[in-house]
């Protein structure tokens, strides 16, 4: 038994080495008269799929980490993810480990080396970028990664390196991918546009991507004396995306399970997820203006979030839960619609019905929808917001940048600057909800129904729930407009500004930013969390003795702080 463990470890292994690859290793039976090495514009597609999928099975749990969405019941195994808990022997959260050594891996240095050889350095650039994004993004889930020998030959045994060495890693491979963009900018002929299908090929939208990584990579050590530089990360906002037409997002074609949007209805993988009470409270007037009157709020949340049957609530019908809460029914009489001869049914289809119908909290599929209205169907006209199969999702936006700008312009003690990157951020989220995504290989628009009108923006940005003047603004209301712009997909950049902040600590416990910010009442391991444990079905299994070392073994782990948001 352990041998054979051996050799399907060395299988592994051998197959993730640069240079060898499933390529190299499934050649033995080659036939030289085919050509066996796929063009970059082939394997590209593929690359920009892995990336929303790592993101999106991962962030399922993240999510409720960062209050996005709850477990409906305290009694399914999701819910432990609710009190900052975490499923231990599963592949559960193991997906951006996998995208990063395996999906992207190994193809994205194929794409490098091949790229180099035909002096394709538009793709040479594009890969180093999602390099950098890929590693930035594992070592903001999970610390201490493998970076250095990621993909090193003959290795069983893979060593960890410290979060500082990944961080100055990303921007080596940032400074990189600018230097192949630069030189591919200054040929006449470029190639990239035959495999990229988010940017088209466009090496300019190429290079925001990569600052507005860099944008994040310096943000995220705010807590860093001596290290943080806003000056240095607002260059980098200045430097990236310019409006909503550069936000770095990827289509699905919807067209069988595997390029269809893991969070659309046909996918089905959302059935347990509900809508969280504080994103609720931050779109209907509660948190900002201090009440739910129809003026405040935010014209946003009938296209985000959904609302109930019941509408009987004051804010129009939204309910959420808080973490480690089920959902309860509303104490209302039933539904006309669900009765049967006047009365409520006793049983079968019926008597679900009128349950669901009765239920304070919906799927985020749509409107008092309770189940999932076509799983297994593919069908562009159900689902909600960015639960849709034919729904984009979205890497990094314009709006995330100016928040981030936002932030260290205030940081920095320029509340001008400051004040003007939160407006612009939040009419960004406006543009995002509002743009047109059919030119994205026929992507579904996210807004309900209609565009948010001129008339609704104005009443919002000019009423009681946005800051009026750069005296006034505080890291609050732009860390919390920050939340509501990735609210449904940026969760990790999310969890980044929770852990900074430490939940509900910073940076006074008596007056924290994330003031009004529900946490659960019991944690799973008595701390909320801090990092994700790396992927069980690799580390736990072969590279056990290393992960060891950092204390990866212990029940507690995923409660240790980052090196990142340390002081």
């Amino acid at each position: 038994m352990k041998m054979n463990k051996l050799i399907i470890a060395i299988i592994m292994v051998t197959a993730l080495a640069p240079g060898t690859g499933c390529r190299k290793y499934l050649n033995v039976n080659t036939d030289p008269d085919t050509v066996q090495e796929p063009s970059a514009s082939s394997v590209f597609p593929a690359m920009l799929a892995a990336m929303s999928y790592g993101l999106q099975r991962d962030g399922r749990y993240i999510s409720k980490y960062v209050g996005n969405f709850h477990s409906y019941s305290t009694g399914i195994s999701d819910a432990a993810f609710d009190t900052h808990g975490y499923i231990f022997s599963s592949s559960n959260m193991g997906d951006m480990w996998w995208m990063t050594y395996y999906s992207l891996g190994n193809n994205l240095n194929y794409i490098i080396e091949k790229g180099l050889q035909k002096e394709q350095y538009d793709y040479v650039g594009a890969a180093y970028a999602l390099q950098a994004w890929a590693f930035q993004s594992l070592t903001d889930q999970h610390g201490e990664i493998i970076f250095k020998e990621a993909w090193q030959e003959d290795t069983y045994y893979f060593h960890y390196d410290s979060q500082e060495t990944v961080y100055k890693g990303v921007d080596t491979i940032c400074r990189l991918a600018l230097q192949y963009l630069d030189k591919a900018a200054a040929m006449t002929a470029t190639t990239l546009k035959t495999g990229d299908y988010s940017y088209q090929g466009d090496i300019k939208k190429w290079k925001k991507f990569v600052y507005g990584i860099l944008a994040r990579n310096y943000n995220h050590l705010s807590n860093k004396n001596g290290i943080y530089n806003a000056d240095e990360v607002i260059r980098f906002c200045d430097s990236s995306f310019t409006s909503v037409n550069d936000d770095f997002v990827t289509p699905f074609d919807a067209t069988k399970n595997e390029n269809s949007n893991f969070w659309g209805t046909y996918r089905n993988n959302m059935g347990s997820w509900r809508q969280s009470n504080f994103i609720i409270q931050l779109l209907d007037g509660t948190i900002f203006a201090g009440n739910t009157a129809a003026e405040n709020r935010d014209p946003r949340i009938s296209h985000m979030l959904c609302t109930s049957s019941d509408t009987t609530n004051g804010n129009g019908g939204y309910y959420g839960i808080n973490p480690g809460q089920s959902e309860q029914y509303v104490s209302l009489n039933p539904p006309a619609s669900y009765l049967v001869n006047g009365q409520p049914p006793t049983s079968g289809t019926a008597l679900t019905n009128w349950q669901n119908a009765r239920k304070k909290t919906v799927t985020p599929w749509g409107d008092s929808t309770y189940v999932n209205p076509s799983s297994g169907v593919f069908n562009d006209a159900t689902g909600k917001y960015l639960f849709r199969n034919k729904a984009v999702m979205p890497v990094m936006t314009y709006a995330e940048l100016q928040f981030i700008k936002a932030e260290a312009a205030l940081r920095k003690g320029d509340p001008g600057m400051a004040h003007d990157a939160y407006l612009k951020g939040i009419n960004a989220h406006y543009d995002f909800i509002n743009r047109s995504y059919s030119a994205l290989r026929g992507a579904v628009n996210i807004y309900n129904t209609n565009p948010i009108s001129a008339a609704d923006r104005n009443r919002y940005l000019t009423g009681a729930s946005v800051k009026q003047d750069p005296g006034s603004l505080t890291m609050t209301d732009i860390m919390y407009q920050k939340y509501i712009a990735l609210w449904g997909w940026g969760f990790l950049e999310t969890w980044v500004d929770l852990r900074r902040f430490h939940y509900t600590n910073d940076p006074d416990p008596a007056a924290p930013v994330y003031k009004d910010y529900v946490l659960p009442a019991t944690f799973s391991q008595g701390f909320p969390a801090y990092r994700v444990r790396p992927n069980y079905q690799s580390e736990y299994v072969w590279n056990l003795d290393e992960l060891t070392k950092l204390g990866g073994t212990k029940s507690d782990y995923h409660t240790l702080e980052c090196w990142f948001s340390k002081p």
